[in-house]
């Protein structure tokens, strides 16, 4: 069983990252080292997303379309020299977003293999 956490981790952020990358490489004309500095990973791991090698989740994508808004509004605040802790905030703010709502709850469920009873993501309040 997969906690929503690490499902974040696993999935989620990947995603907005190569997403990211990809963005800043092709509309940014940013250099990979640039690219991998702003993002915080090796500049290898950019490679990968450029290249495909390590290709980005379209089904996570087209699930939270979201994703795709918030990354080309950073990939441009990025560009005008948004400083790291702040993108990092909005990175997590993204993610935060997302986990709140119904569509990552029902893929948590899926990626998880819960029954459509799980109340992980949105227990029930004890006002009920």
């Amino acid at each position: 069983m997969m906690q929503p956490s690490e499902l974040v981790a696993a999935k989620l952020l990947p995603a907005i990252r190569a997403r990211l990358a990809q963005i800043l490489l092709r509309d940014y004309h940013m250099k990979q080292i640039e690219v991998a500095g702003h993002l915080g990973i090796t500049q290898a791991a950019i490679s990968h997303y450029n290249t495909r090698s390590r290709a980005v989740d379209e089904e996570l994508l087209g699930m939270f379309p979201e994703i795709e808004d918030g990354v080309k509004d950073l990939a441009a605040k990025i560009s005008k020299g948004l400083p790291r802790p702040e993108q990092i905030a909005a990175i997590e703010a993204l993610c935060r977003d997302i986990t709140r709502t119904e569509r990552f709850c029902a893929f948590h469920r899926r990626y998880s293999r819960l029954d459509s009873q799980c109340r992980i993501c949105f227990p029930p309040s004890d006002d009920a």
